[in-house]
């Protein structure tokens, strides 16, 4: 099957996936040329055969061996994606990012609306085929869907393939195979309705079967050849694009991020303070101005309600419309910072910060690392008590937010930071 931007396979591989795409062609070949399979026939197990291809491209997204590249800012998934949490399938190497099973349920829905959009396209205008015609299509669809499972279990499983992907390359093989369905579906309904009364005939006349037996063929061998340069893609790409490239036209994905060291005996550690962790979202509404839509159009529907003084119908969509970003800032806060832990090793001159809920150390920087140390109180510091401490580094800055003392974290570098002035008079925290 059509595998554009997948990695260089090796030999075995490649002849186990080419000899699948050969059977996988191979039965509507005997369907045309032993049980009278008219066009009809064959759109309709192409669809399915798009359907088949699908759930197994699920399959391998939900395996993929490498984290999903999500942009650690994002809300809610963001903190998820930051953490790179994986649950292990007992007596294998198999795991499963939380994160992949957040983000799948979009991709299911997409996939399910082409698939569905394509079978109205190509397969609603034609007639209903006859009973053994619809017995044979879904026998041979049977076959392709324990054969695709077979060569995925060879080639992606057996083989450790899924080491070298994550979920949205287990997915860029469909693409292809997509293109494929739908233009040679409107190729197939294109040589019926030229067939049947020419160009001004309308959907419901259109007749499969006068479409003859090397027509149909010539959609066959349209199939078969995409399905071949499919395998074949990773040398395309390689001859189009580089000879010393790991990956033809697809940048490779990240490996899993691992930490050197979580300082489990670290002799000072510091936890932003409990309110802080919630509330301390608010103060990050223009890092997400999704959120403030969400608001801003809520209200503008209260408006809409308050001209017919629907007031009672107001007074929710305002409650909500104000409730409903809040809650979704302060939960992305305590996904961040709610189990957060910052361990320091002044003698190592180590700073690591480890979440404890989900056991894995998020970064660590070491003293000489730092080219930029600040001390801030933001409004909410001053209601708490607490200051925010930045670090700048070369890949960019460590946020460690409303510390009740940051006295530990300073120590451990070798110069006093910058400070800014309070915002809000008052030390002592009305909240701390």
């Amino acid at each position: 099957m059509p595998s554009t931007g997948q990695l260089l396979r090796t030999g075995d591989s490649r002849r186990t996936e080419l000899l699948g795409t050969i059977v996988s062609n191979s039965l509507p070949i005997v369907g045309v040329a032993f049980f009278d399979w008219s066009a009809a026939a064959l759109l309709f197990l192409y669809w399915l055969e798009l359907g088949v291809d699908s759930v197994w491209a699920l399959v391998r997204a939900v395996f993929a061996g490498r984290p999903p590249e999500i942009e650690t800012d994002t809300l809610l998934v963001g903190p998820l994606a930051e953490r790179q949490f994986a649950i292990s399938v007992p007596r294998t190497d198999l795991r499963v990012y939380l994160t992949t099973l957040l983000v799948l349920p979009i991709t299911v829905l997409i996939l399910a609306g082409v698939w569905l959009f394509t079978g109205a396209l190509l397969i609603g205008p034609l007639p209903e085929p006859s009973t053994e015609t619809v017995t044979g299509v879904m026998l041979a669809t049977v076959g392709i869907f324990v054969l695709t499972g077979v060569t995925t279990a060879r080639n992606y499983f057996y083989s450790g393939e899924y080491r070298k992907h994550n979920s949205t390359t287990a997915f860029r093989g469909l693409l292809p195979r997509i293109v494929t369905v739908f233009f040679g579906g409107i190729l197939t309904l294109t040589l019926i309705t030229a067939a049947t009364e020419g160009p001004e005939a309308e959907l419901g006349s259109l007749d499969p079967t006068v479409v003859g037996l090397p027509l149909v063929l010539m959609v066959v061998c349209f199939k078969f050849t995409s399905d071949l340069l499919g395998v074949y893609s990773d040398r395309l790409a390689v001859y189009f694009n580089s000879y010393d490239q790991e990956y033809g036209w697809q940048t490779a994905p990240s490996k899993a991020r691992t930490i050197d060291g979580s300082l489990a005996d670290a002799p000072e550690r510091v936890r932003p303070v409990r309110w802080g962790r919630v509330i301390g979202g608010l103060l990050r509404f223009p890092d997400h101005p999704g959120s403030l839509f969400i608001g801003g159009m809520g209200l503008l529907v209260a408006v809409l309600f308050a001209i017919g003084s629907a007031w009672d119908i107001v007074a929710v969509i305002v409650v909500a419309s104000v409730g409903i970003p809040v809650l979704l800032l302060c939960l992305d806060q305590l996904l961040r910072y709610g189990a957060i832990e910052y361990r320091i090793d002044p003698a190592a001159g180590v700073l690591v910060a480890y979440d404890r809920l989900f056991g894995t150390a998020l970064w660590r920087i070491e003293s000489w690392e730092e080219r930029g140390l600040r001390v801030t109180k933001t409004p909410l510091d001053s209601l708490l008590g607490t200051e925010t401490v930045t670090i700048e580094h070369a890949e960019g800055e460590y946020i460690l937010p409303h510390l009740p003392d940051t006295a530990s974290v300073v120590a451990m570098f070798d110069r006093q930071p910058d400070r800014a002035e309070q915002i809000l008079l008052g030390r002592a925290g009305v909240l701390g």
